[in-house]
C-alpha cells in the first residue's frame, strides 16, 4: 500500500527498535506484535480484496526488521542488567545503612556500660588496692554488665533480623515454647535501655486478664523493644507522653495492646508502616523494624495492626492465637514425660524460705521420681549437702541466715565437701532477671528461673543444666586435665575462648586452620575437638567430615562441637556430623555446659510420642499453676497464716526507719503474691522493695499503707 517506500521502512524500522525498548515485558510485547501484524494485514486484504503474495523482493525489503527486533531486545537486555544492578546496589546501601543504624544504638549502650564500670573501678594506688568495693558499688558494677551483655544481644539479634529480612528466610515453629505473655513482658520492660528513669516511669503495663502463648521469646522480645523504641524516640519532643501496654484476652486470639500518646501518624502514612524499608518522621530511620515484626508475629499465628491519629495516639494490637487447656495439658505432658528419663531416681535439694513456694515446686516435680528435700536457707542446705549428695540444686536468692549467693560460693569452695562442689544449682528468684542472672553465674550457678514459672518451664529448664558442671575451678573439678583440640582462624576468639577454657582446668591446645588441625588430631590424643565454622582453605564442616570418614576408630568417634556466628548454620553442622553446635556470641557457661555434656555424659534417646501416654496421669492442667481447687486453697491458707503478722511488722519498721526490714518484707511479699496470682498485692511489694533499694525514705508510708490495705482485702475475700 505503500508501494515499498524506503523512508516508509525507516520509519517503521525505528519504531519498532523504540517500541521494543520501552515495552520490558516480553509476552505482551510478541502479543502487540501479533496484534499489529494481523490487524495490518486484515485492513490490506479488506482494501485491495485480494491476498498478499509473497515474493523475493518482499522478503529482501523486510530484512531490516528481525535485525532492528534484535537489535531492540540485545538494548533492553542491557538495561534491565543495569537496572538489576542498580538495585541491588540500592538494596546493599539501604542493607549497611539499616546494620549501621540498628547497631549505633547497641554500641552506644556498650560503650556507656565500660564508661560507668570505669569510673566505679578504683584508682591504681598501691594503698588502695587492698580496700573492698562497697556495696553500692558491687551493685551498680553488676548492673553495667549485665547491660553491656544485654546490648550484645541486641546487637546481634538487630543482625540476624536484618539479614533475615533481606534474604526472606522463614521464621520456623522449632524454637517455639509455651510461655507466661505477663512475665516475658515485665521481664522485657525491666530488661530494655531506657535512657534515664524518668523514661522507665512513663512505661505502664497492666495485666488484669493474663495468658499463656506459643512463641519465640527472642523474637517477641524483638518485637516489644522495637515498639518501644520507636514510641520512647518521641519523648523528648513530647515530654507529656507515655507508653501503656496491656493484655486482653478472647475467643480466638489474645491480645496484647500497646499504645503510646505521643505525635502519632498521619492518615497516607499508617498503611505502609510495615512495608520493608519504609521510614517516615526519623531521618536515621531504615524501616525493617515493623516489617520483620509483621513476619514475626505471622509466624506466631497471629498478627499486628496499627490505629493512630495524628497529634493524638498510636495503638499497635498484637494477637496470639488462643492456648486450650487441651493443648496445655498434653504439652505439660510430654515435658513431663521427657524430664521423667533423664531425673527418675535423682535426688534434688529445694532451698527457699518461702513455705509456699517449696510446696508447689514439689507439685511441679511429683511426677519426674526424684527424692526431694527442703533446706530454708543457704546455712541449712549447706549442711544437708555435706552429708547427701545431691543430682541438682534449686536455690532462691535472698534469704534470712544465709542467701544464695553466699551459699552458692561457700559451696564451690569445697565447705559441703568435695563430692558436692561439682553439683549444678539454678538460681529461682523474684529478683529483676537482667542483674539476678549475671550475680548468680558469677557466684558459681548454672542457669536463672524467674519466679513465678510454669511447670513445663521449670522441667524443661531443669533439664537443660541437669549434666552441666559448674564453671569454676575446684580440687575435684572433672575438667582438669581434659584434652580439648580448639581451631579458629580469629586469633582474637580462639585467645579469648583459650583463656576462657583453660580457666575451667582444660588443657586446650589451638590451630588456626583445618587441614592444620586434621594433621595433630592424627598425631596426638585429643578427648574433644571445637571448631569454627568457616574457615579459609578447610572449613569446619570439612574437617568434620574427614573425622567421621577416618578409619581410625579413635579418630572417628571423637566429639565434635561447632561454632558460627549465625544460628542457620546448626543444620549444616549437625549434618556434617557435628554433636552439637554453639553460637559465638552466647554465654561461655553454655559451651562449657555442652562440653560437660560431650566429655562425661552420654546423650539420652529421645522419647517418641507414645511415651506421653505412658504417664498422662502425671500432669493436671488446672487454671493456676497446674493445681487442683484444692491444693489451691491449701496454698491460699499457708499464705494467708505466713503473712497474718506482716501488716504489723511493716508498721513497726516504719516507725522505726527500718529500711532492711521493709525491703526484706515487701521482697517476701512479692515473690508470694505473684506465685498465687495477687498481681496488684505482688507490684505494690516490689515497688516498696525498689524505693528502699534505691535509698530513699519518702513515700514510704503511702507504699506500706497500699500493702497493708491490700492483704486486708485478700482476707476479706477468704473470709
Amino acid at each position: 500500500m505503500n508501494n515499498f517506500s524506503g523512508l516508509w521502512l525507516v520509519a517503521e524500522t525505528v519504531m519498532l527498535f523504540v517500541f521494543i525498548i520501552f515495552i520490558t515485558n516480553y509476552y505482551f510485547l510478541a502479543f502487540l506484535f501479533v496484534s499489529g501484524i494481523f490487524i495490518a494485514y486484515a485492513g490490506f486484504v479488506l482494501h485491495t480484496g485480494s491476498h498478499l503474495v509473497i515474493t523475493m523482493e518482499i522478503i529482501e525489503y523486510f530484512v531490516s526488521i528481525p535485525v532492528a527486533i534484535l537489535l531492540g531486545l540485545l538494548v533492553n537486555a542491557t538495561n534491565k542488567k543495569g537496572a538489576l544492578a542498580q538495585e541491588k546496589n540500592t538494596v546493599l546501601q539501604s542493607l549497611a545503612g539499616s546494620i549501621a543504624h540498628e547497631m549505633r544504638n547497641p554500641l552506644g549502650q556498650i560503650r556507656h556500660c565500660l564508661y560507668s564500670i570505669q569510673n566505679l573501678l578504683p584508682q591504681v594506688k598501691p594503698e588502695e588496692c587492698d580496700k573492698p568495693i562497697g556495696k553500692e558499688k558491687l551493685e551498680s558494677l553488676y548492673e553495667r554488665v549485665a547491660r553491656g551483655q544485654l546490648a550484645v544481644k541486641r546487637g546481634v539479634q538487630v543482625i540476624d533480623m536484618v539479614l533475615s529480612e533481606v534474604r526472606e528466610m522463614p521464621i520456623g515453629p522449632e524454637s517455639f515454647t509455651y510461655l507466661s505473655a505477663e512475665r516475658i513482658i515485665r521481664n522485657a520492660l525491666d530488661e530494655f535501655g531506657y535512657e534515664s528513669e524518668q523514661d522507665r516511669r512513663r512505661v505502664h503495663f497492666v495485666a488484669k486478664e493474663a495468658f499463656v502463648f506459643y512463641i519465640n521469646e527472642t523474637l517477641f522480645v524483638f518485637v516489644l523493644f522495637n515498639l518501644l523504641k520507636n514510641a520512647l524516640f518521641y519523648f523528648k519532643t513530647h515530654p507529656d507522653s507515655e507508653i501503656m501496654v496491656r493484655l486482653e484476652t478472647g475467643k480466638r486470639y489474645n491480645y496484647l495492646y500497646f499504645r503510646d500518646s505521643g505525635p502519632g501518624i498521619s492518615a497516607e502514612a499508617l498503611p505502609n508502616i510495615f512495608d520493608s524499608f519504609y521510614t517516615k518522621g526519623k531521618t536515621a530511620g531504615t524501616g525493617l523494624g515493623l516489617a520483620y515484626c509483621k513476619r514475626i508475629m505471622t509466624a506466631f499465628g497471629g498478627g499486628i495492626s496499627c490505629e493512630s491519629i495524628e497529634g493524638e495516639y498510636t495503638e499497635f494490637m498484637l494477637s496470639f492465637p488462643v492456648i486450650s487447656e487441651q493443648e496445655m495439658h498434653i504439652y505439660t505432658e510430654r515435658v513431663i514425660a521427657m524430664g521423667l528419663a533423664d531425673f527418675q531416681g535423682k535426688r534434688l535439694l529445694i532451698v527457699d524460705d518461702e513455705a509456699l513456694y517449696r510446696i508447689i515446686l514439689k507439685k511441679y516435680l511429683a511426677p519426674l521420681n526424684m527424692t526431694i528435700d527442703e533446706a530454708v536457707d543457704g546455712d541449712n542446705a549447706l549442711q544437708l549437702m555435706s552429708v547427701s549428695r545431691y543430682d541438682l540444686v534449686i536455690m532462691d536468692l535472698n534469704m534470712p541466715v544465709m542467701g544464695g549467693y553466699e551459699a552458692v560460693e561457700r559451696l564451690r569452695r569445697g565447705e559441703a565437701g568435695p563430692e558436692s562442689c561439682s553439683v549444678p544449682v539454678v538460681a529461682h528468684s523474684s529478683e529483676s532477671v537482667m542483674v539476678a542472672r549475671s550475680k548468680s553465674e558469677n557466684a558459681g550457678m548454672q542457669a536463672f528461673i524467674a519466679k513465678p514459672c510454669s511447670q513445663a518451664e521449670l522441667i524443661s529448664s531443669l533439664r537443660s543444666v541437669l549434666d552441666t558442671i559448674p564453671v569454676r575451678k575446684h580440687p575435684e573439678s572433672p575438667f582438669l586435665g581434659r584434652k580439648v583440640l580448639l581451631v579458629d582462624d580469629s586469633a582474637l576468639n580462639r585467645d579469648l575462648l583459650a583463656m576462657y577454657l583453660r580457666d575451667a582446668g582444660i588443657e586446650v591446645t589451638v590451630s588456626d586452620n583445618g587441614g592444620q588441625a586434621l594433621e595433630i588430631l592424627r598425631s596426638q590424643d585429643f578427648e574433644l575437638l571445637i571448631t569454627d565454622i568457616h574457615m579459609p582453605g578447610m572449613d569446619g564442616l570439612e574437617l568434620t567430615r574427614r573425622i567421621r570418614s577416618s578409619r581410625n576408630q579413635r579418630l572417628c568417634g571423637l566429639p565434635v562441637i561447632g561454632l558460627s556466628g549465625a544460628i542457620e548454620e546448626e543444620a549444616a553442622a549437625k549434618n556434617a556430623g557435628m554433636n552439637e553446635f554453639r553460637i559465638k556470641t552466647d554465654s561461655p557457661n553454655l559451651l562449657l555446659a555442652s562440653i560437660g555434656r560431650q566429655l562425661s555424659f552420654p546423650e539420652s534417646n529421645p522419647l517418641t510420642e507414645n511415651t506421653v501416654s505412658t504417664h498422662s496421669h502425671s500432669a493436671k492442667v488446672a487454671p493456676m499453676y497446674g493445681l487442683s481447687s484444692s491444693e489451691n486453697e491449701e496454698l491460699f491458707r499457708i499464705f494467708h497464716e505466713e503473712f497474718r503478722d506482716t501488716p504489723a511488722c511493716l508498721r513497726r519498721a516504719l516507725e522505726e526507719n527500718d529500711t532492711v526490714s521493709l525491703k526484706e518484707l515487701a521482697h517476701k511479699l512479692k515473690g508470694s503474691a505473684a506465685i498465687l496470682g495477687f498481681i496488684s498485692l505482688s507490684k505494690a511489694a516490689e515497688e516498696l522493695e525498689m524505693h528502699c533499694r534505691s535509698g530513699r525514705t519518702g513515700d514510704q508510708a503511702v507504699m506500706v499503707q497500699r500493702i497493708i490495705e491490700a492483704l486486708a482485702e485478700l482476707s476479706a475475700k477468704k473470709t
